[in-house]
């Protein structure tokens, strides 16, 4: 009897290491996946910043870009302006002279 009872207490003492070490495997399992998970956050958190970072510059160089080709076309613009202004009262007869044949 005294043995058998011995085996029933080792058997319940290797349930409760069994179940412990479960719950141990468990709590790990559910840290590891944890860190994981804030690995991942924060790798996405700062390739977000980063596309941010992109995007801003681009359009940095593309506003800069536009007020280059703006200035470019405001110039073009006036010297065209500049050089009517110039040759519009002979443009101008030249063109009644050639409708009006006078």
């Amino acid at each position: 009897m005294d043995i058998l009872q011995q085996i029933i207490e080792i058997d319940k003492a290797a349930a409760a290491r069994v179940e412990a070490l479960r719950e141990e495997q468990s709590r790990k399992l559910e840290e590891s996946g944890k860190a994981a998970a804030q690995a991942n956050e924060q790798l996405i958190s700062g390739e977000r910043k980063k596309l941010e970072e992109y995007r801003a510059a681009q359009e940095a160089a593309l506003a800069e870009k536009q007020g280059g080709a703006d200035a470019a076309k405001a110039e073009r613009i006036k010297r065209i302006d500049d050089i009517f202004a110039a040759h519009k009262d002979e443009w101008t007869s030249e063109i009644i002279e050639k409708v009006t044949g006078v």
